[in-house]
């Protein structure tokens, strides 16, 4: 069975701060970017670029509504419907705080009512893991107030749900347009919506819980030691139902669920090691080539675990050229398939782990054309999702 990754002895937790993202709004290095967006988005709006027109943005905008109102943010702890204290949800009846908590006691029954739940609410993808601390930021950072706080895990809130949401597969072959990155934000909003009500429906259950998009803890290794997938070249899990076309979120509980890791081998490490298509999509050179290491690239690396590190630098800075979350990697990711017998054939012969499989596999993926940019128009001419 594949290593989806190894730890250092020295390994120390990362500074949500020095994340791609976070970085825009104070390092120097990487301050232009939003000015620099701003200029793309212009031009594109000038010169009525196909995937870039007000239409199109303002379906982005759309699609971002929920996460961005209500003081909620998809990197920022404890905010608007994120936050870690009980929701004041009017119109709603409430279970009196003297009756007791829910019968826990059966762990495994629990995790079955969550995932019911987390369906529920809209999750493709549910799994449950123990909270690794490694993997939790080690402080937050606070855009606008410059704080850079140590994260606190309330005592006792040692269990995590991972839930995932899928992303069309048509939209994303227009990437890098603003019609792909409305699949970003769409899901977004949906989670930000799922991870609160998750969180109340724990809390209510007579157990803490703290909802969490991006920040608090990596979603990632969160994801692949729930058992959702494996981590990838693109630094992305791929999953065994979407690829890499999903966004994770997850809820942090003391609710007792006893969950362990749980580690899959969908054959991803060693398709990746012979691959390389996303690195060779990058504009920029953003995706690593050759085998995994344990350093990265900038300070944006979370340093000290066997795995392929993306520069999170060069990514960011086409972000601002593109003016969107670009997507061109995932695009151009094998992985990236609808649905169909023939990829379900394909995906068990990557689980042979037989290279010269692998390499047959991204030879057929190239002749027949997978990876080639979609004309985003198809959303507005009839036949969107």
């Amino acid at each position: 069975m594949a290593e989806n990754y190894r730890v250092l002895s020295g390994y120390k937790r990362f500074n949500q701060k020095n994340n791609g993202l976070m970085r825009v709004v104070w390092d120097p290095a990487l301050k232009s970017c939003g000015e620099r967006e701003n200029r793309s988005i212009r031009a594109y709006l000038e010169n009525d670029v196909p995937g870039f027109t007000r239409r199109d943005w303002a379906f982005d905008a759309a699609t971002s509504t929920v996460v961005s109102a209500h003081g909620t943010r998809i990197n920022r702890p404890n905010s608007g419907l994120t936050v870690w204290e009980d929701l004041d949800v009017r119109y709603n009846r409430t279970v009196p705080p003297d009756v007791g908590a829910f019968d826990a006691s059966d762990p495994a029954e629990t995790r079955r009512t969550v995932e019911k739940v987390a369906r529920f609410l809209g999750a493709d993808l549910v799994g449950f893991t123990g909270l690794d601390e490694r993997w939790v930021y080690s402080n937050h950072y606070l855009p606008g107030t410059d704080e850079n706080p140590p994260v606190e895990i309330p005592e006792g809130c040692n269990q995590a749900i991972v839930m995932g949401v899928s992303m069309d597969y048509r939209m994303f072959r227009t990437a890098p347009t603003a019609i792909m990155m409305t699949e970003t934000h769409k899901n977004y909003s949906q989670m930000a919506a799922m991870v609160a009500s998750m969180a109340q429906f724990i809390r209510t259950l007579g157990y803490r819980a703290i909802p969490s998009l991006n920040d608090t803890a990596l979603n990632v290794p969160l994801a692949v030691d729930a058992g959702l997938g494996q981590p990838s070249r693109l630094g992305t899990v791929i999953t065994p139902e979407f690829g890499p076309r999903v966004r994770f979120c997850k809820v942090i509980t003391d609710l007792p669920l006893e969950a362990a890791k749980k580690s899959v081998d969908l054959g991803v490490i060693e398709f990746c090691e012979e691959c390389e298509k996303c690195a060779e999509a990058c504009p920029v050179g953003a995706v690593s080539t050759g085998p995994r290491t344990t350093e990265g690239p900038n300070i944006s690396s979370n340093n000290g675990v066997l795995k392929w590190y993306l520069n999170a630098e060069k990514c960011r800075h086409h972000f601002a050229h593109v003016a969107t979350n670009c997507g061109i990697c995932f695009r151009a990711c094998p992985f990236n398939k609808g649905r169909g017998v023939h990829h379900a054939i394909a995906k068990w012969m990557v689980k042979l782990r037989l290279r010269f499989l692998n390499r047959f596999l991204v030879w057929l993926d190239d002749r027949l054309g997978y990876g080639e940019q979609k004309d985003p128009a198809f959303f507005w001419n009839g036949r969107g999702s």
